[in-house]
């Protein structure tokens, strides 16, 4: 999710973590060398990374991102495992940093896991990006956003690199044209990481061909509780709609203070924001009345996994949750095809993967990227109510 929430860390940090992953590179290359036969298996096994967050200020997210992958996991090992073996999740905390996820990436790869699953935010994807290749292991993605990710994989330069989930400037294409029907300028008011300034620049590419004027553009940092700076040369600017490329906490907050002060402009959400978390942050629901977003999800596309997850964890699916539940039947079925725990095996089945889901076919293009659909929903007295689902492509 991306939520999407699901995709943050700076660009400096980004860029930093690059000089790391660097640093490493050499010492993964021997290491998989060495250790090619002993991926996999352990006392009847499959290992599986799970780079996510579990500290830091984004460690809800991480908690989310892992409830969905458990869920998946788990129903897959109550219907027979695969190969006939168990999955089990072997877990690295990348804390939603580039510099800390170069740590975990080398930690599971050390730990000889056959896939590695993650990392949620951009960022730490990004960083993790680079080793992955070195290790020649798969970096399977369900959750970042960036567009850079899919720029660089497959024939962009890393064979390892897969993404089941649209990237931001997807789910702009689709959104854009619901926006160009409904007012003539936007605002954009987004995080200072990448998932916000990749967000917003993909935006921008799709609202121009759609012929809607560019207001402006605020960054903020995660966690900002006074936005009225922000918001003060919004209303200077005057636009006509306002996109927020936030996690939920942050968009509620957000929302709040411009209802606070009488902003009466179309809100949509560009980030994925729409979820419980953000109504419950928000504590009067019906302030988000008529928000419109795009998403990758929707619960009414698949009552049976909102179904399960409430029963598992008492709570609708969290926008985290969606791209690792799907994630784990990918794998699954890259294992059937691949009937190998290799890395390289696997690799070489999901080019072959086309897998039908509830939110749309799961098959890999030459970037290793899925194209999945995109789901327009709007906020209706605390509900996140279906308006269509529409081709990622296009409608």
């Amino acid at each position: 999710m991306h939520i999407l929430g699901r995709r943050r860390s700076r660009r400096a940090a980004g860029l930093t973590a690059a000089a790391l992953a660097a640093a490493v590179v050499l010492p993964l290359v021997a290491a998989a060398a060495a250790s090619s036969t002993k991926h996999a298996k352990t006392g009847g096994t499959i290992l599986v990374g799970a780079s996510t967050v579990l500290s830091g200020p984004n460690a809800y997210a991480g908690k989310d991102w892992l409830n969905g992958l458990e869920l998946g996991i788990k129903k897959i090992n109550a219907t027979g495992g695969v190969l006939g073996d168990q999955i089990k999740i072997v877990k690295a905390d990348n804390a939603c940093d580039p510099g800390t996820a170069v740590g975990a990436t080398r930690k599971l790869i050390n730990d000889h896991v056959s896939i590695l699953l993650g990392s949620v935010c951009s960022g730490a994807t990004l960083a993790a990006m680079p080793l992955v290749k070195a290790a020649h292991i798969v970096q399977l993605t369900d959750d970042s956003s960036s567009p850079q990710i899919t720029q660089e994989a497959g024939v962009g330069g890393n064979p390892w690199e897969f993404r089941i989930n649209l990237d931001s400037s997807m789910e702009a294409g689709a959104l854009s044209r619901y926006v160009a029907a409904k007012v003539k300028s936007v605002y954009f008011i987004a995080e200072n990481d990448a998932f916000g300034r990749d967000g917003v620049t993909g935006y921008e590419q799709q609202l121009k061909k759609a012929h809607i004027s560019i207001a402006g553009s605020s960054y903020y940092t995660t966690g900002t509780g006074d936005f009225s700076p922000i918001l003060s040369g919004v209303q200077q600017k005057n636009p006509g709609g306002i996109v927020l490329i936030s996690e939920p906490k942050d968009a509620a907050t957000l929302i709040r203070q411009m209802r606070a002060q009488g902003m009466k402009q179309a809100i949509f959400d560009g980030g994925g924001f729409l979820s419980q978390e953000f109504f419950s942050a928000l504590g009067s629901p019906k302030l988000a009345n008529g928000v419109v977003g795009a998403f990758f999800w929707n619960a009414a596309e698949d009552p049976a996994l909102a179904k399960a997850y409430k029963k598992a964890y008492g709570s609708a699916p969290a926008p985290d949750s969606i791209g690792p539940y799907y994630d784990a039947f990918v794998l699954r079925e890259a294992l059937k095809i691949a009937k190998s725990t290799d890395p390289t095996a696997i690799r070489n089945a999901l080019k072959k993967v086309n897998l039908k889901e509830a939110w749309g076919t799961i098959k890999f293009d030459a970037h290793n990227q899925a194209h999945p659909n995109v789901a327009l929903q709007t906020a209706v007295n605390g509900q996140i109510k279906l308006l269509k689902v529409v081709p990622s492509s296009g409608e």
